[in-house]
Parts: C-alpha cells; structure tokens; sequence
C-alpha cells in the first residue's frame, strides 16, 4: 500500500517542470508555400467534386421524378458552373497578398 504514495520531492520536481513549459510562449511555425503540383490537383479536384455531385443529384432527381435527361443536363450544367466558381475563388485565395503577421502584444 506504501509503494502508491508519491514521493513529495518528485512532485515538486514535476511541478516545477510543468510551470517552466506553461511559461514558454511556442515557436512560431513557418508556413511553406504549396506546391504547383499541389495546387493543381487541388483546382482540378474543386471543379471535378462539382460536377460529379451536380450529375449525380441530377441524375438521381430523374431516377425520383421520372424526367429522364432533363434534370440530369440541367444539375450537370450547374455543376460545372460552381466548379468554376469554386476553381475562381480558391485560386483567388491563393494569390491574395499575405496579411501582415502580428506578434503577441502588438
């Protein structure tokens, strides 16, 4: 039953410790630029994810309603023009000037 008692001394070891890492403040991280292949994929897979979710909720509003094509080429279309949207914004954000970065306190 003794050997669950905490040795006083490591405690205070610990806890002296444990204040020394709360009191330092983390390294600030640099962030490294994507890649171009990176942000390739990243534009082609925003255009592609809207038109494959476009086709298919056309394609299954056909399938409930029984409009055979109409409804599948109207969601395709709209697909492809929030992939370009999405392609416009994302690529927008990419080339926006980095704000400036701020220490604490300033």
């Amino acid at each position: 039953m003794s050997d669950n008692i905490p040795d006083p001394e490591k405690l205070r070891d610990l806890d002296e410790k444990l204040r020394e890492a709360r009191g330092r403040a983390p390294l600030p991280r640099e962030e490294t630029p994507p890649s171009k292949l990176g942000i390739a994929f990243r534009l082609s897979t925003e255009l592609v994810a809207a038109v494959v979710v476009g086709g298919g909720i056309g394609w299954g509003l056909d399938r409930l309603f029984g409009t055979s094509p109409f409804l599948l080429i109207v969601m395709f279309f709209l697909g492809v023009a929030a992939g370009f949207r999405n392609v416009v914004r994302a690529a927008g954000r990419l080339n926006a000037p980095d704000p400036p970065k701020r220490g604490p306190g300033r």
